[in-house]
């Protein structure tokens, strides 16, 4: 069948698009869903990176750092830990008072302080237990205690990522991913102690004493004490000491109940330090019965520490002669007894080699019981030397 020229021109025409169909209800729904699609993953996006939200709806938390007294902390399994605030600053009520480590509470005060209320992972009751925010199921649980003001609570759960929890404020039941890690909320005393407590400034130290030692703080600096007059200080070597003697870093702190049983039989180390303001400060180092870690006692603190095995060698292995610069010439010079007379020299030669090599004097007959009578080659005597005529100038040979 043929076609006429105008139906071919017909055919050949572009079509047209028909914008009143693009713009319809159904094509309109599906691009904003599309819209919504794209600003959720954009809004997950910015959570993934840390970034805040656009939906924040402020702080997660609401309190005054300057007024917080207390910091109680509890994990689903244990006893609580609580740090208190005092005029002298924050202590350890359950270890004798023992002083917190400054920095460690006022970070987690400020990380507190920052947390933001964003788009939350969820809101129901179910929720709260699968992801251990429930007030009776949590990981940790943390209350801010204000004096006569009523006390924060959060609740900290299940980790989504590196140093992320999911948390949730006492009275308030959405859930939210917060940047935080439960490493920033120890739940064990001695975990708020302060590591450095027993450091001490060698410029208020006069006089440092272990193992028979005595170190005594000059106008130049530090000295040994009856340093003889051939001996010189490894001024490196006393330096060292000083810092090893006053900056004593404990790794743990021992209940009143828990002092164990020491080693008998292993030799304890004593530190003495006399202070410039008069005070002496004196350590005992011993060996525990079980395990390798050491207890640390200190005259001015009540509590009882534990001392890292590395640690405790190091201030045993303290003597004088590292203290000492070594004698040069006496360690690389030969003594005259050692250089033989006839080596110009100066080498030291063996005298069992020099003895072997040296030519042996004859035998003569009856100097050695049982030895054999010399031969005629041997002896010089054996072969007299014929005498020559008078006058004549003919030279001997021998």
């Amino acid at each position: 069948m043929q076609t006429t020229p105008s139906e071919v021109q017909v055919s050949n025409k572009p079509a047209r698009i028909d914008w009143r169909a693009l713009l319809s209800p159904a094509v309109i729904a599906l691009g904003a869903l599309l819209a919504l699609q794209l600003l959720a993953a954009l809004v997950m996006g910015l959570r993934g990176t840390g970034l805040e939200p656009a939906g924040s709806q402020g702080s997660l938390l609401t309190f005054d750092r300057e007024k917080v007294t207390g910091i109680r902390i509890q994990s689903s399994d244990g006893e609580p830990v609580l740090v208190t605030k005092t005029e002298g600053g924050w202590i350890i009520p359950s270890l004798r008072d023992l002083p917190a480590a400054e920095q460690k509470v006022t970070a987690l005060l400020s990380k507190l302080a920052g947390l933001q209320k964003g788009l939350p992972v969820s809101t129901s009751e179910e929720a709260l237990k699968r992801f251990k925010v429930a007030a009776q199921s949590f990981e940790r649980k943390v209350t801010l205690e204000q004096g006569e003001a009523a006390p924060v609570t959060l609740y900290l759960g299940d980790s989504p990522g590196f140093r992320r929890l999911l948390v949730r404020a006492d009275g308030d039941s959405a859930v939210f991913d917060a940047e935080l890690g439960l490493f920033d909320v120890p739940d064990k005393a001695d975990d708020w102690s302060d590591r450095t407590l027993l450091h001490l400034q060698p410029e208020d130290v006069q006089k440092l004493t272990v193992g028979g030692l005595t170190l005594e703080h000059k106008d130049k600096g530090w000295r040994l004490v009856d340093l003889a007059e051939s001996e010189e200080q490894d001024e490196k070597a006393i330096d060292d000491t000083v810092r090893s003697l006053t900056n004593i870093d404990f790794v743990g702190v021992l209940n009143e109940e828990e002092k164990p049983e020491v080693d008998e039989k292993a030799t304890a180390v004593e530190i003495e330090a006399t202070l410039k303001s008069g005070e002496t400060v004196r350590y005992r180092v011993s060996k525990l019965a079980e395990g390798n870690d050491y207890l640390l006692e200190v005259s001015n603190r009540p509590q009882h520490f534990t001392l890292a095995s590395y640690a405790a060698e190091d201030l045993a292995g303290i003597n004088r002669a590292d203290l000492l610069t070594p004698n040069e010439e006496s360690a690389d010079s030969p003594s005259e007894e050692q250089q033989p007379a006839d080596s110009p020299t100066g080498e030291t030669v063996d005298p069992a080699a020099e003895t072997a090599t040296r030519p042996q004097a004859p035998v003569q007959k009856g100097d050695e019981a049982g030895s054999p009578e010399p031969k005629a080659a041997d002896s010089a005597e054996a072969t007299p030397v014929p005498a020559l005529p008078e006058g004549s100038d003919t030279e001997r040979n021998p």
